[in-house]
């Protein structure tokens, strides 16, 4: 083995590293610019809302929970 032979082995092994590496730098960045999902769906925060006590306003505003707070009321 001559000294031109290890320098091909070792530019090949650049190259080959090189490209595994910028492979995996773009699955990586492909999969963290992807929006996370919603953590709830309409329905299951329906039922929340409704165990709680409050009244599904999800038709009139999406997602929206109301509830009704203590007043203070004068003797």
């Amino acid at each position: 083995m001559t000294i031109v032979d290890t320098t091909k082995h070792v530019a090949r092994r650049l190259v080959i590293g090189a490209l595994l590496a910028a492979a995996a730098g773009g699955l990586l960045t492909a999969c963290g610019s992807m929006p996370p999902g919603p953590t709830y769906t309409e329905d299951e925060l329906k039922v929340i809302c409704e165990r709680r006590g409050g009244w599904w306003r999800g038709n009139l505003i999406p997602g929206y929970c109301e509830y009704q707070t203590a007043a203070n009321q004068a003797p």
